[in-house]
């Protein structure tokens, strides 16, 4: 069991490049306590019991400038794969080999000597990250700068807040222009301006240096953000490799509920009714019923999930029984929160008067791109007639799919802009804008 960290990716086969991180059989192991109390005789027949493997037998590899997102449920061993592999804890079994320079930003301010002042383990901490003291004051101006501590730069770091010491130590790591950077939920520090500071600075890092990327996060929206391939870990086991949207969409299905697609089950058909008048006797089913429902891309396939600049559609197929009851779908959109974010009516100019002939009829809704925020949406389905009111069928939520939006989308192709934060509300409209200088 071991890791190792090579200086220089130079090293190469005549094939193909070695890879910038591989993991082979990496595991980690814990003793709980219970047994650690005990006598030797018992603690040796308690230890199979008492042991806790927070990783096992997880085996990649990771090419030069990859994209990774690890994600997984809390205890799943994210964070435990990333400290091994930054060498803050040793694994139990396995190896994992590294080239190349590392930048680690799980174990924010590791190295930090609390007497000394900031300035001063601005020095120290970009040492042990592998920069020269030459390297660090090129880059000392940017890092105090980013880290916004003011007159406490000076300061012995033991007077820093929690937050002031997440500042000083991303802004060193964040300028050594590493080889692998590694990133945790360590981003989830601080206020929201620094989240969003340190967000715009790995996209900033991202694409001028192109260095490998493992990222943890639980949030998908960030990992589609930055990341190609995605890794998926469960109870301290690989469970899923693959492209990011193949691979988040398992993991949403799996714990969110995320399904792009329902089918009704089989109720039987009914026999057209002539009369358009529905007797006291009559249920709503006898008048129509939802058969399926999908959440289709802009090339017509079923999805679970979207880019926040492609347009999404919304499928429905329904059977309709009584002839003349002017039959139209409606779909009621909500986010995340539950929150109702849209009511979508019927409005196809191709039939003006809804529905009235029986048989199974197909409706499309198309959502246009740069309209909904991104995250998890879901829709419910129903079946009306609008006047008189009646509602024959409603499906609560039955389908539901994520929107995300890619961090090399062009300015002009999403409504983000400039700004580097998380946008709140339900919508992000793409408006036109115009200027012009008045004076």
């Amino acid at each position: 069991m071991s890791i190792a960290a090579e200086s220089s990716a130079s090293e190469t086969t005549a094939a193909a490049p070695a890879p910038a991180v591989r993991v082979q059989g990496l595991g980690k192991r814990y003793l709980l306590e219970g047994a650690r109390g005990a006598g030797a005789l018992l603690q040796a027949r308690l230890k199979e019991n008492q042991t806790f493997w927070a990783l096992r037998g997880v085996s990649f590899e990771v090419a030069a400038g990859e994209r990774v997102g690890i994600i997984g449920r809390n205890g799943a061993g994210k964070s435990t794969l990333l400290k091994i592999l930054s060498r803050v804890i040793s694994p139990s079994e396995g190896r994992a080999e590294i080239r190349g320079r590392i930048a680690s930003l799980l174990e924010v301010g590791t190295g930090f000597n609390p007497r000394l002042s900031g300035r001063a383990n601005i020095f120290l901490n970009a040492a042990l990250l592998g920069l020269s003291r030459k390297e660090t004051e090129a880059r000392l101006a940017d890092i105090i700068g980013f880290a916004e501590l003011g007159r406490f730069i000076e300061e012995p770091v033991k007077s820093y807040s929690t937050g002031m010491r997440a500042r000083l130590g991303f802004a060193i790591a964040a300028h050594i222009d590493p080889d692998v950077l590694m990133l945790d939920e360590v981003l989830s520090v601080g206020d929201a301006a620094f989240q969003a500071k340190c967000l715009q600075r790995v996209g900033e890092m991202v694409g001028a240096t192109n260095p490998t990327l493992l990222f943890v996060s639980h949030s998908i929206a960030a990992v589609r953000r930055f990341c190609d391939r995605c890794i998926w870990l469960d109870k301290a086991e690989l469970v899923m490799d693959g492209d990011v949207v193949s691979v988040t969409e398992a993991y949403e299905e799996k714990l969110l509920k995320v399904k792009g697609a329902y089918r009704a089950p089989d109720r039987g058909r009914v026999a057209p009714v002539p009369s358009p008048v529905i007797t006291e006797s009559e249920s709503d089913e006898d008048v129509a019923r939802v058969v399926s429902a999908a959440v289709l891309n802009a090339t017509g396939e079923q999805t679970n999930s979207v880019r926040i600049d492609e347009p999404v559609q919304i499928e429905v197929i329904f059977d309709v029984f009584v002839r003349g009851r002017r039959v139209e779908p409606a779909l009621h959109f909500f986010n995340e929160r539950g929150d109702v974010v849209f009511v979508a009516a019927f409005t196809d100019p191709a039939a003006p008067r809804a529905i009235n002939e029986p048989g199974r009829h197909r409706a499309v809704a198309r959502v246009p791109g740069n309209l909904l925020n991104d995250g998890v949406h879901r829709v419910t389905v129903v079946l009306v007639t609008a006047d008189p009111l009646a509602r024959h069928e409603t499906l609560d939520k039955i389908i539901s799919f994520s929107v995300f939006e890619r961090e090399d989308a062009r300015l002009d192709q999403v409504a983000r802009g400039r700004y580097a934060r998380r946008f709140p509300g339900a919508v992000r409209p793409k408006l036109a804008w115009t200027h012009s200088r008045v004076n």
